[in-house]
């Protein structure tokens, strides 16, 4: 019986080491890349909260500049498109934000750390 070739990375038809290579730098970034998720999933509540909210007023006002009346709903703001549906409707302790227009003002308010509306951790994003 006569034996096959033994297999080279250099054949025809073959994986490169140059591939191989390129395959392995790869996953090495992909673990850096983890290891950057990761650590970034322990940001400050209250910056990741103010970061979010701050996207939440700037789509407030961009829906009030082409409506003349009313205050508009998170779930509004997102159906409208003015709000990314992947963007974030609830604070870093997960109470959604809500959203308050007065006469003349607009802002985001997050409930803060306790998760309860007006008590004096609350956070106020906007005028």
């Amino acid at each position: 019986m006569k034996s096959s070739r033994p297999r080279s990375f250099s054949s025809a038809g073959k994986v490169s080491r140059g591939a191989l290579m390129f395959g392995a730098a790869l996953m090495a970034l992909s673990a850096v890349t983890a290891v950057v998720v990761a650590r970034a999933g322990t940001a400050d509540p209250a910056t990741t909260s103010d970061d979010a909210g701050r996207r939440l007023l700037a789509s407030t006002e961009a829906w009030q500049s082409e409506k003349t009346e009313g205050c508009p709903t998170i779930t509004g703001l997102t159906e409208a498109g003015y709000l990314d549906r992947d963007a974030r409707s609830d604070d870093a302790w997960g109470t959604r934000f809500r959203i308050v227009c007065n006469d003349k003002t607009t802002s985001v308010h997050s409930a803060g750390p306790d998760t309860r509306f007006g008590t004096p951790d609350d956070v106020v994003i906007g005028h």
